[in-house]
């Protein structure tokens, strides 16, 4: 019996979308330009996938990662996150950065409860040090409030607020202090 076994479809869909719904929450928290909006994507998507690399033994995460077998299968898992995505989105009817950091907040608390009650003490750890990871790595991918990268702030008032809720209520901190 594989981890993914121990969740029903809508349970696996929202602990895979995690990633993608702290990044777009972070990267929303205070906007930083194209440019930066780019960087912080780029981010996000890079901490998903370091995560293989950062819990190697974590079976959860491994499964959540895998590859699809094929083009067609490729296609077919992108079209319908893209799809359960904006569905679940419209259907929320966001339409600002609270409402956004506010679901993901929710679905932070949802996958904790899901993966404490279903999950290894240390996968539970493994997919909640990973979603910390992920909203710190956007956090920190471009400076606010800068012109042309000069000056700005590492991370703005507004996303360590994200940051400090996201930790709060998975239970996890990344030990990294800002003044």
């Amino acid at each position: 019996m594989s981890i993914k076994d121990a969740f029903n479809d809508d349970e696996w869909f929202l602990l895979s979308a995690m990633p993608g719904m702290i990044g777009a929450a972070m990267s929303n928290a205070s906007p930083s330009g194209i440019i930066g909006t780019i960087k912080e994507m780029s981010a996000g998507m890079r901490a998903s996938v370091h995560a293989r690399e950062e819990h190697p033994d974590s079976e959860l995460i491994n499964a959540l990662l895998s590859k699809a077998e094929n083009w067609d299968q490729a296609k077919d898992k992108v079209a319908d996150y893209r799809e359960r995505a904006h569905k679940r989105v419209s259907e929320s009817n966001i339409s600002n950065r609270e409402e956004l950091q506010a679901m993901a907040i929710e679905d932070c608390r949802a996958a904790t409860a899901l993966v404490n009650e279903r999950c290894s003490e240390s996968e539970a750890h493994a997919y909640k040090q990973w979603t910390v990871d992920i909203a710190l790595a956007v956090a920190e991918a471009a400076r606010e409030g800068s012109i042309l990268g000069f000056g700005g702030e590492r991370v703005s008032p507004e996303e360590l607020d994200l940051l400090h809720r996201i930790e709060a209520t998975l239970g996890i901190q990344s030990g990294i202090l800002f003044a």
